[in-house]
């Protein structure tokens, strides 16, 4: 099998990879282009006693010259071979071929748009063995910026849509909102009560992205982080973003610390001044890592402020530092 996913919806994506690899049995192994362009010819023509696996290739379709012949190699192989692409350039000759060729199985992952969101949400909820009312699904579609959509026309008609958001969000809201409302329906005044709004990016879920080691869900919230702060000062916007992550990280430790001394929840937040809410969610972050890495990373995050503030490294190379250190 050949396939191609196109669009911007990474997390169905891997939902759809996910069930192939349990219909199928099959493992799942991923390349990028940080991983350099394996060889196509390796997918096919293995041990017929082998596993089947799931080869997927993110931002790799355009770097491959179009092969009649080895694309329907590949279709035939007991290997399902999947390019992964937000989207392509389709003026290049290459890719034309590729989306033409017969071999090739093409599905768009398109994200919900308006008041479709608010649909998904529930749904999602469901899966998840919780529980969320309209309205509160309607709320928390709209603080995750479900009508902020960028569109672009042309002739009068809308020919494209950006949504702000990403369903790997929208999946961290919901869970965090099921831990909390525990069994019963989630309310509009629980989404008030622990998510923000979206017009800025909410650390905490990025702070739980890196916990978990979403490394894509965490590139894309550090991407709308400085698109949205002064294209001007792109220096002055890193050493913000390195500021937000070395404050969080130190509410990690200090909830870390509170707990390991069985502190109760009354006397964290009255030395905290946070809500129940903030609380429940800072505990559950702070689970998540082992105290030795929070601590590390904080002396690591302060190194790199300094050479941000005082250093004459380009910005860039430092942000580059930054999530080295953040997924070591």
């Amino acid at each position: 099998m050949l396939a191609l996913l196109l669009g911007p919806d990474d997390f169905s994506k891997k939902q759809h990879i996910s069930a192939l690899a349990k219909k199928h049995k099959a493992e799942v192994e991923f390349f990028s282009p940080e991983d350099g362009r394996p060889d196509l010819s390796g997918f096919f023509g293995q041990d017929l006693f082998a596993k089947p696996k799931i080869i997927v290739l993110r931002n790799l379709l355009a770097g491959y010259e179009y092969n009649q012949e080895l694309a329907g190699k590949l279709s035939a192989s007991k290997n399902i071979i999947i390019f992964q692409d937000a989207k392509l350039d389709k003026r290049l000759s290459g890719t034309k071929q590729w989306l033409a060729d017969k071999h090739l199985e093409i599905k768009d992952f398109a994200l919900p748009h308006g008041a479709e969101l608010d649909n998904w949400i529930i749904k999602r909820a469901k899966e998840l063995n919780g529980s969320i009312g309209k309205s509160a699904a309607r709320l928390l579609g709209q603080k995750l910026g479900r009508d902020d959509a960028k569109e672009t026309k042309f002739g009068g008609k809308v020919v494209a849509v950006e949504e702000v958001y990403n369903l790997w969000q929208a999946d961290s809201e919901i869970q965090k909102l099921i831990a909390y409302a525990q069994d019963r329906e989630i309310t509009e005044a629980d989404v008030n009560q622990l998510v923000s709004e979206n017009g800025e990016v909410d650390v905490f879920n990025l702070i739980n992205a890196i916990a978990e080691n979403r490394r894509p869900e965490a590139m894309d919230l550090l991407a709308r982080f400085l698109k949205d702060q002064n294209a001007g000062d792109e220096k002055g916007s890193i050493i913000q973003l390195n500021a937000l992550l070395s404050e969080q990280f130190r509410n990690v430790a200090m909830v870390q610390d509170f707990i390991a001394h069985k502190t109760s929840d009354e006397k964290i937040l009255e030395a905290s001044g946070w809500k129940p809410g903030r609380l429940f969610v800072m505990k559950k972050i702070a689970g998540r890592f082992k105290p030795g890495k929070v601590r590390d990373t904080l002396n690591k995050l302060s190194a790199l402020d300094d050479e941000l503030k005082t250093g004459s490294t380009p910005p860039k190379v430092l942000l580059d530092l930054i999530l080295t250190q953040l997924f070591a």
